[in-house]
């Protein structure tokens, strides 16, 4: 897909900025956050994870561990050209942030976490359907493309029309799995960010973050937004916490 590329910027610096995008999406929707961090004067890093970037039919045959050695060789690229390390997830991307933290028994600098997924608006209904017609349906299609600003603030998104349902499945089972129990080894410092009204992800989740993780320095930050993804135009109050959140760690 045009425009679906990783962005990688060395700035020579001895702190280098870790973007993992959201599931089905691409690097594209950190092009304004990279610019901004990038003229800071942070390294960065937006890899395109596993089986994105292309077709459904490509990330339907990738799982959690493709995306998680993704993740991984990225942080190790980054590693190469600076001394610390902070990591920025948007939506499941946190979660593999989260993953990655752990991995790393917590050698990041700080972990920012934005529109996280513990538990999704409708949660169990998706969790119903997944059980049901999930078991003969390759794909669901997202929401018509015409109601995106129900969704997003960004205006020229690259990602799937449609999910691959067996993904569905795997970051449904990451979640339970993976994400929950872990957390409390979770100890680097971390802010937690959210749109104030989140038509995807439930607030409560940002509540059981904060609760579960067991970082002595955490922050929530309620962004005024209804969208989901909320790291595009518009969204320089965001940008200006995180490098606040960044410039107070390093």
């Amino acid at each position: 897909m045009e425009g679906a590329e990783e962005i990688f910027i060395d700035k020579n610096s001895r702190t280098g900025i870790l973007m993992i995008h959201g599931f089905s999406s691409t690097p594209r929707q950190f092009k304004e956050l990279s610019f901004y961090l990038s003229e800071k004067g942070f390294n960065v890093s937006a890899p395109l994870i596993a089986g994105h970037g292309t077709s459904p039919e490509d990330c339907r045959k990738t799982c959690s561990k493709d995306w998680t050695k993704s993740v991984m060789e990225a942080y190790a690229r980054l590693k190469n050209i600076s001394e610390k390390v902070f990591v920025v997830g948007n939506s499941f991307g946190s979660n593999l942030g989260f993953w990655l933290v752990k991995e790393l028994n917590n050698e990041p600098a700080g972990l920012v976490v934005l529109g996280a997924p513990i538990f999704f608006r409708f949660h169990n209904l998706i969790k119903l359907r997944l059980f049901t017609y999930g078991w003969f349906v390759k794909f669901y299609k997202k929401p018509n493309r015409l109601h995106k600003t129900d969704y997003t603030d960004l205006n020229d998104e690259i990602s799937y029309p449609v999910l691959p349902v067996k993904n569905i499945k795997e970051i449904m089972h990451f979640l339970e799995q993976e994400t929950m129990p872990n957390l409390k080894k979770v100890k680097t410092p971390i802010l937690i960010a959210s749109a104030s009204v989140d038509p995807v992800i439930h607030p409560k989740s940002v509540k059981y973050i904060c609760e579960n993780v067991d970082s002595d320095k955490k922050e929530i930050y309620w962004f005024g937004s209804t969208k989901h993804d909320i790291v595009g135009e518009g969204c320089e109050g965001l940008f200006d916490k995180i490098y606040d959140f960044i410039k107070r760690n390093v």
